[in-house]
């Protein structure tokens, strides 16, 4: 995911954005002149091999080309490509259909243009330096076999992560008196949320704490929900699947915490740190089974779990301090009337 295009989203405080699409290059391979013949496994059916680097996780792949039709009536969507691991690989092979267009525009043999249009696939991790076996083929045979049905003038094949970012919240500098501050969200498959916020006294004492709890909505509401907490210089600092009552997410800084129970379903107070620098963090929500990437701006892959739910947070930094506080305050105004 771009940084900037992250950032640009966050700043929308309190406000939820549209759907937005980020895609995380891993690997690419490109192609010109491929047929697509006959039925997967056919004989007759181009296969390529390439190396497709630098690697890493994906769970789309996107295709941008030229696709034409050298048999009339065939279908765009027909044209699809299988693809399986190579030398040096080891992933589940799929199959990507990169045109949902029926019959070819216009008269004569027609031309479709594709993408670029990222394509949910299998997720897997391709290995640096390993190769990738790509077979052209057609879901139907409308023509002879063994002669080409559409052609891909020119193709290529992105490997990465594509990301549904549904929306935002910012929720300003947290308040300190206790008092929860709650955001309601929704999920579909495969999206993810950034909520942010600010805390202006750090978690350092005995009596202080910050809890984070993401929960099932109250209709149509979440059944596994995925969390992340991300630093102020957008490092992942936790995560949390199950930390909370049945399959809801937690984060428990400081051992005053009194929302972390530390129950059979639930994580004990301080579990992720007993405490918290002062700063802006990134708070990411998802799904089950989202796998967190190790920065904000990374590739990270949400999971399928979908439905609403509710983030709460609570907050109470140094009460000593702020104690302490309000009595010099007092002693002051004290000796101001002497």
């Amino acid at each position: 995911m771009k940084k900037f295009a992250l950032l640009a989203i966050l700043a929308a405080a309190g406000t939820a954005q549209a759907s937005i699409s980020s895609f995380s290059v891993v690997g690419t391979a490109s192609f010109t002149n491929k047929n697509s013949i006959d039925a997967q496994g056919d004989i007759d059916n181009n296969i390529d091999s390439a190396i497709v680097g630098p690697g890493g996780a994906y769970n789309a792949v996107r295709v941008t080309g030229v696709l034409r039709e050298v048999i009339e009536g065939t279908f765009a969507s027909e044209a699809r490509v299988r693809v399986s691991a190579g030398a040096g690989n080891a992933f589940t092979a799929f199959n990507v259909q990169a045109s949902t267009v029926g019959a070819y525009p216009g008269a004569g043999l027609g031309t479709v243009n594709v993408g670029p249009t990222a394509v949910g696939v299998t997720a897997g991790t391709l290995a640096a330096g390993g190769t990738v076996n790509f077979e052209w083929f057609e879901s139907f045979q409308d023509g002879t076999a063994g002669l080409p049905e559409s052609r891909w003038d020119s193709v290529s094949y992105e490997f990465g992560s594509n990301v549904i970012i549904n929306g935002s919240h910012n929720f300003g500098t947290l308040n300190g008196n206790g008092v929860t501050q709650s955001y309601d969200g929704s999920h579909v498959s495969g999206g993810l949320d950034f909520i942010t916020f600010t805390i202006d006294q750090p978690v350092a004492n005995l009596g202080d704490y910050l809890n984070i709890q993401m929960l099932f909505g109250a209709t149509g509401g979440m059944t596994d929900t995925e969390m992340a907490l991300f630093g102020p210089d957008g490092s992942l600092i936790a995560s949390d699947d199950d930390g909370n009552v049945g399959f809801s997410s937690q984060l428990s800084y400081g051992a005053a915490d009194p929302f972390a129970s530390g129950g059979t379903d639930e994580i004990a107070a301080g579990f992720n740190g007993l405490s918290l620098a002062a700063g802006t963090y990134t708070i990411g929500t998802g799904g089950f089974n989202t796998t967190w990437a190790s920065t904000l701006s990374g590739a990270h892959l949400p999971g399928t779990n979908a439905g609403t739910y509710r983030l709460d947070i609570t907050f109470v930094p140094t009460p000593g301090a702020a104690a302490l506080l309000g009595l010099g305050g007092l002693m002051a105004a004290r000796r101001r009337r002497a």
